[in-house]
């Protein structure tokens, strides 16, 4: 064969490989915003029966879970490129299933032989403690009641189990319209009591979609917005004002509204001011996940010591809510960078990040 001849034979192609997808700052900073969502709401202690400043920052800071799963959906459908089911398990049970285990011993063996369980245990269940132990702990596993955030990983682990169908709706991009319905499944299932994982599953997915519906099309909704931002700006303080003027209860349907709005002005506003972003939000994205599962720990401790200090429950107000948030995000930035160096290749098994 000549040199010619070999030449102009068509070259062999290398395997296609799956494109790595970009790094979207912007999410990532959400993820810091979305944890002060969490913990401020839980320090809150109740003020004044009558205080418009509380009640102000119960509509304002409640229900954060919703920005939580919007951000989980939206990073799900964005790292779908590569979606292998059985790798995808493995790693969320090594990210966030074996440390929901490991972060859950502590408060389980205080509940369980302390024999001091949460008002919203004892109030759904009132047999509950002439429950057998071992009834006492699957339930604890299986609902995460032992720790008032908890719930959140068996709810979730059901979105995971539910990946493929997940997956096959995005890439047949037409049936997200059923995030519509879904809004309605939202609106008339409460997400109360929230020990209840099945019907926390079913009020928070059209959450997850719709953040898979926002990644999947990030770029146009971002041109969008770029000519819309007023009014998006303006729908997130208009559905602050109507929850604050409507105030029936916690976590109400007005403000899983109000949430959803909250997702579209994160969104546009951080991507907006992506270079004048403080690097302590940064931080806090980084360790979001650890946050949400350990702060509650240092909440309880926090309550200890002022019981102890006052004689009874913290007195609610500003400075000491404020004190109390700082502390807490104090506590969990020492305990988790302190664990990330002490285990650098284990951390996310052990504390989730």
């Amino acid at each position: 064969m000549s040199t010619a001849t070999v030449l102009n034979q068509p070259a062999e192609m290398p395997a296609p490989v799956a494109k790595k997808k970009e790094f979207i700052s912007y999410i990532h900073y959400f993820r810091g915003v979305a944890i002060c969502f969490v913990v401020a709401p839980h320090v809150l202690l109740a003020w004044e029966a009558d205080s418009q400043l509380y009640k102000f920052f119960r509509v304002l800071w409640e229900n954060g879970t919703v920005l939580f799963i919007f951000i989980a959906g939206y990073l799900f459908q964005h790292l779908s490129h590569r979606f292998e089911y059985k790798d995808y398990l493995k790693k969320k049970v090594e990210g966030v299933i074996l440390p929901y285990f490991i972060v859950s011993i502590p408060i389980i063996i205080f509940r369980l032989y302390g024999n001091e369980y949460p008002n919203y245990i004892t109030d759904n269940h009132p047999t509950f403690l002439d429950w057998s132990m071992g009834k006492k702990l699957a339930y604890f596993i299986f609902t995460g009641a032992h720790m008032q955030q908890l719930w959140f990983i068996p709810m979730i682990v059901l979105y995971y189990l539910l990946a493929p169908v997940l997956l096959w709706i995005d890439r047949h991009p037409k049936y997200y319209w059923l995030i519509l319905p879904l809004v309605a499944v939202s609106l008339a299932v409460y997400r109360e009591p929230f020990n209840e994982i099945f019907r926390m599953f079913a009020h928070f997915m059209s959450v997850y979609m719709f953040g898979m519906f926002m990644s999947r099309y990030k770029n146009e909704y971002l041109e969008f917005a770029k000519k819309y931002w007023v009014a998006i700006s303006i729908l997130a303080v208009v559905t602050v004002a109507v929850n604050f003027y409507y105030y029936p209860a916690y976590n109400s349907p007005l403000n899983y509204l109000q949430k959803m709005s909250f997702c579209l002005f994160f969104i546009y506003w951080l991507w907006k001011l992506g270079n004048h972003i403080p690097k302590i939000l940064g931080s806090m994205a980084e360790l979001s996940f650890g946050i949400y599962f350990i702060h509650y720990y240092f909440i309880l401790i926090l309550r200890k010591v002022a019981e102890k200090i006052w004689g009874a429950p913290a007195p609610g107000n500003l400075f000491y809510w404020l004190l109390s948030i700082f502390l807490c995000f104090a506590m969990c930035f020492l305990v988790l960078n302190t664990i990330r160096k002490l285990f650098p290749r284990h951390s996310k098994n052990l504390v989730g990040c």
